[in-house]
């Protein structure tokens, strides 16, 4: 570059500079800069309180979704009021009983399953035990030679549903239709009236309640689970007298694993000099009633 040209490019940048700010306009004073400093703190600030704002209002929104998601309103899930008085309703609910008649429940759930339920059967022969069979109504209905089969050997026949709904997601009169079906389906198939009910899941809230009132249901629910063969395995260690031993002769529970651990456990529970018997049973043993809570 010479320096013409650089002197140039200089005054092209010096008339640009002049152009910005031409030297008879009026130049910011000090308080005039102050002031806007002053202004873009005060836009940070407010900025700043509507970005704690906004955070805020989200997590509140938030919080008032869980509360709407978890709060039903003050009608839902409540039971119908009896008709009048004069009659009385109630149901019991348990889950093991006191354990002075040395005696245990033995349950099972979801059948009768032509797979699975006569596996079971020959089992409980072996052992010379009764136990409690949990039905779904449908599938009573659809191999009630099964049902017939649970009660020509000493079994009891109990009300699991209809099909397997959670409870909570049906209302009363559905709930009610569907244990009234299953009942029907029992009894069609040769078995006596249940006196129990246990729930799917074991979910029970008042309009089950209610409906057990009005079948003269009493609800039990179950102590010690045996989901797979190592729990099944378990039992001997974690059952004992007055205890309620659920197991499963339907859908995708059973196994010939689970099996063979459970009727081990349960032969290892008849050496302990433990009797296994029926939910009803257990219920109405004399030295039961004894520990009931009051």
């Amino acid at each position: 570059m010479t320096i013409e040209s650089g002197r140039a490019a200089g005054d092209i940048g010096d008339a640009a500079q002049d152009a910005a700010h031409p030297a008879d306009a009026p130049q910011p004073s000090r308080s005039t800069a102050s002031d806007r400093m002053r202004g873009r703190r005060r836009l940070l600030g407010v900025t700043a309180l509507a970005t704690a704002t906004g955070l805020l209002g989200a997590g509140a929104g938030a919080g008032a979704s869980r509360w709407w998601d978890t709060h039903l309103s003050p009608t839902a899930r409540t039971a119908p009021r009896p008709s009048g008085p004069g009659r009385a309703l109630g149901a019991r609910t348990v889950f093991q009983t006191s354990g002075e008649s040395g005696k245990l429940a033995l349950t099972f759930d979801d059948g009768p399953d032509p797979r699975w339920t006569p596996r079971v059967l020959d089992m409980l022969a072996r052992l010379q035990v009764r136990a409690t069979f949990f039905v779904l109504g449908s599938a009573a209905q659809e191999h009630p030679e099964l049902i017939a089969r649970e009660v020509a050997e000493g079994h009891e026949v109990a009300v699991h549903n209809w099909v397997h709904t959670d409870v909570y997601g049906v209302d009363f009169s559905e709930l009610t239709r569907s244990v009234s079906r299953t009942c029907e389906a029992i009894t069609a198939a040769g078995a006596p009236s249940p006196r129990l009910w246990r729930p799917p899941y074991g979910r029970v809230d008042a309009p089950a309640m209610m409906v057990a009132s009005q079948q003269k249901l009493d609800v039990l629910l179950w102590s010690v689970h045996s989901p797979s063969a190592s729990a099944a395995a378990a039992v001997k260690d974690v059952a004992g007298a007055g205890s309620v031993v659920l197991c499963h002769d339907g859908r995708t529970q059973p196994s010939e694993a689970l099996f063979s651990a459970l009727e081990d456990a349960l032969l290892s529970l008849q050496e302990r000099g433990l009797a296994i018997t029926t939910g009803s049973d257990l219920l109405s043993s004399p030295s039961e009633h004894q520990g009931e809570l009051t």
